[in-house]
């Protein structure tokens, strides 16, 4: 039904996640279903619901038993977010990491409760209200959170249209793929006055090749690169990325590149990461883990 919907990592994590321990279908997506095939331990209890690992790897996750069974469920899928992705003593983590690993189990959460893989298998009603009320009721959630995601697809169904029309528009459609083309190029700044050891600015050069056939590239992080002074740096009419355009996950750092063809078109070649950004993300992605062995 979703022709260029485009499916995020977080997305792809659960997809993966429910195929291999047989979760096919909505009714499958149950508390004691889902608890069974993970191997976790759920105890209900009269305080809010949280989770805890063991020292020896135990999975445990406490539910709210004065909640209603929808409710539990939410929750249920919450905190297993948390012990699937994230370690580490929220108590003793810095404020805005909380809010990333919260910010990341609430989509872990709404992509659990109704995976995209699913929903592609509805035939929802063009009426936007039927087809909210439709996955309100297949995947048993609030209103609510139908909408959410409801909404949510519909953005990025309409993203992957439009960069399709500005493909097609320019050239033939080519097979999308990550690789970096030799024509992309890469080069960094260091602000003498900066407080790290390391550039402040990474520049990135695009091709026309590689804003129409690549979703997202490899950052070179780590490599020895080409380095420009301040002259050059002001010299050079760049566009600062946005802190979303960068991505790290399992350690690789990428640029997405279809956000950038989105928001400014073939106009725009030139592009400023900032590193302070990037090493946000890794610091991120090395307190989230994935812990996908049983």
């Amino acid at each position: 039904m979703f022709k260029y919907y485009k499916e995020t990592h977080l997305e792809e994590f659960v997809k993966h996640l429910y195929i291999n321990n047989g979760i096919h279908l909505p009714g499958d997506i149950a508390v004691s279903a889902i608890a069974k095939k993970l191997n976790v331990t759920v105890t209900y209890v009269k305080v809010r619901s949280t989770s805890h690992q063991t020292k020896k790897g135990k999975l445990l996750i406490f539910l709210n038993d004065q909640k209603t069974l929808q409710e539990q469920r939410e929750d249920f899928l919450h905190e297993l977010g948390h012990l699937l992705r994230h370690s580490g003593n929220q108590n003793l983590l810095p404020k805005s990491f909380v809010k990333y690993q919260e910010d990341d189990t609430e989509q872990f959460k709404i992509y659990a409760l109704m995976p995209f893989f699913m929903i592609n298998q509805i035939i929802l009603s063009p009426d936007r209200r039927q087809a909210i009320e439709q996955l309100s009721i297949v995947f048993s959630v609030n209103l609510e959170l139908a909408q959410k995601r409801y909404e949510q697809i519909l953005r990025r169904e309409f993203e992957g249209g439009m960069n399709a029309e500005i493909s097609n528009a320019v050239q033939p459609r080519k097979e999308v793929n990550t690789t970096v083309n030799d024509e992309v190029e890469f080069a960094v700044y260091y602000d003498p006055s900066g407080t790290t050891d390391g550039p402040s600015q990474l520049i990135v050069t695009l091709d026309e090749w590689t804003l129409i056939n690549c979703r997202e590239i490899e950052l070179p992080i780590g490599e020895r690169l080409p380095e420009i002074d301040l002259d050059e740096m002001q010299r050079i009419e760049c566009m600062s990325t946005f802190s979303s355009d960068v991505i790290c996950f399992d350690g690789i750092v990428t640029l997405q590149v279809h956000q950038l063809l989105y928001r400014h078109g073939l106009k725009k070649r030139c592009y400023v990461i900032h590193m302070h950004d990037v090493e946000m993300k890794i610091a991120r992605d090395q307190i989230m883990t994935r812990k996908l062995s049983w």
